[in-house]
């Protein structure tokens, strides 16, 4: 009986160590693991692994040469621009962006249409809102262009009077010459605005006229803006050989610029930018490029026995100096006529002219002439003189297609081998005798005639 009890006693000691063995494993193992959620325990993977601290008790618990992924940067906690925006990088561009859009409406006022659209998309990254605005008023404007299906009308001056008071000293006694063929300058720069407020825009002839597939003259399609009309202009005779009360010479300044050389009453030598008609012309353009289509500015008719823009052509120097000149104009948006060599009526523009006299006029041009200002298509006849017969096919044959006359009205004409045009000259004569068809077609005669000119000679 002893002896049972002893064994049960020590059963009982045994079972306990092993419960408390039991209890204390059960504890540490791994092998139980909570869901979360209710607290319920469940079991877990049977392959015992060990506890991976939380990010925060890793840096907080280990040393940071032994920490997990400690070779990697990690957040800061401060945020993080994507992008550093550079100040001056960006005003540049904004510079570059307005230098693009003036340029822009630049072209897009002179009607160069296409070259500014290509302007304004060449660089994706100044495209903005203001871009795409311009962009879309052009194409617009380009859809809205219409066929002009009126008159092209065409006038003409010589070179301008600048001292009237010098060469007209009596305004009570009636005068002809250059009173009754030239303009004022003053009388120019009323003009031209009155010119653009009407709607015309400076048009070059060989746009107006041109031969088809077939070789025939034809007149072109002329698409503008509603309420536009094109207007050609022409410049007779820029021999500048007048005299005091004109320029003297028409040159190149130290910047390669044109300007004109003038001598006053006085007798003093000064350079002028506005001495003759292709100055003040390029000048008003300049401020109103919707004047002139695509930079043209008009033609310049030369003639030969008295050289041209003041240079007499007599030496290598002169003829140098004169190419120098004509290619700025032609640069500039001017374009070069024949107008004879000999500018004489005598066998040659007129009613008893001769087809020998005209091929020696028309062959002296091209050899003395054509090679400072170059080939031309475009005949400019003196005294507005029409030939007929034999003597035309010498002018046709030497390759001039266009051939202008001058009346008192516009008129033209398409024949399969050239085309015909008559132009109004603007001077003294027509101030006083064509106030119908230039206040109908032109400016306002009264506004424009200088108060200082005399009466005209001729009836």
């Amino acid at each position: 009986m002893k002896n049972m009890k002893k064994n049960i006693a020590i059963l009982a000691i045994l079972l306990l160590v092993f419960a408390t063995v039991l209890l204390t494993n059960c504890s540490r193992s791994p092998n139980v693991a909570g869901d979360g959620k209710n607290g319920t325990q469940q079991p877990a993977d049977a392959i015992p692994t060990q506890s991976v601290p939380t990010n925060a008790q890793q840096y907080d618990e280990q040393p940071d040469d032994k920490a997990p992924h400690a070779n990697k940067e990690e957040p800061s906690g401060e945020p993080i621009e994507s992008e550093q925006i550079d100040p001056q990088l960006e005003a540049e561009k904004a510079q570059k962006r307005r230098d693009v859009i003036e340029q822009s409406k630049a072209l897009f006022a002179g009607y160069f249409y296409e070259e500014a659209l290509q302007l304004l998309s060449e660089d994706e990254t100044l495209i903005n809102d203001e871009t795409k605005s311009l962009e879309a008023e052009i194409t617009q404007t380009m859809e809205n262009l219409v066929l002009y299906d009126g008159t092209v009308r065409h006038i003409f001056f010589h070179s301008l009077i600048l001292y009237p008071e010098y060469l007209f000293p009596n305004l009570n006694t009636p005068t002809g010459g250059y009173n009754e063929g030239f303009a004022y300058k003053s009388e120019l720069e009323k003009i031209l605005p009155q010119l653009l407020e009407r709607g015309y825009v400076l048009y070059n002839i060989n746009d107006v006229f041109g031969k088809d597939e077939d070789g025939n003259m034809t007149m072109k399609d002329i698409y503008l803006p509603p309420g536009k009309m094109p207007l050609v202009l022409s410049v007779d005779d820029p021999s500048l050989h007048y005299g005091i009360g004109f320029a003297n010479r028409m040159i190149l300044d130290e910047n390669g610029e044109l300007a004109t050389e003038v001598i006053t009453p006085s007798k003093e030598k000064i350079i002028t930018y506005d001495g003759d008609v292709e100055l003040v012309v390029g000048n008003f353009v300049k401020e109103h490029p919707e004047f002139s289509y695509r930079g043209h500015k008009g033609i310049i008719a030369s003639t030969g026995y008295l050289g041209i823009f003041g240079y007499d052509l007599a030496t290598e120097e002169s003829k140098l100096d004169a190419i120098a000149v004509c290619d700025k104009l032609k640069s500039s948006g001017w374009i070069f006529a024949s107008h004879s060599y000999t500018h004489n009526r005598n066998g040659y523009w007129g009613p008893n002219s001769s087809a020998d006299k005209i091929s020696y006029d028309t062959k002296r041009w091209r050899a003395e002439i054509e090679p400072i200002v170059g080939r031309t298509n475009i005949f400019i006849a003196p005294f507005g003189y029409k030939l007929k017969g034999a003597a035309m096919e010498v002018i046709l044959n030497n390759g001039y297609d266009i051939y202008c006359t001058v009346n008192s009205v516009n008129e033209s004409a398409v024949f399969p081998e050239y085309a015909l045009m008559s132009r109004i000259e603007i001077g003294g004569y027509a101030l006083t005798r064509y106030t119908t068809t230039l206040n109908r077609d032109f400016f306002d005669v009264q506004t424009v005639k200088d108060s200082y000119r005399p009466p005209i000679l001729s009836n």
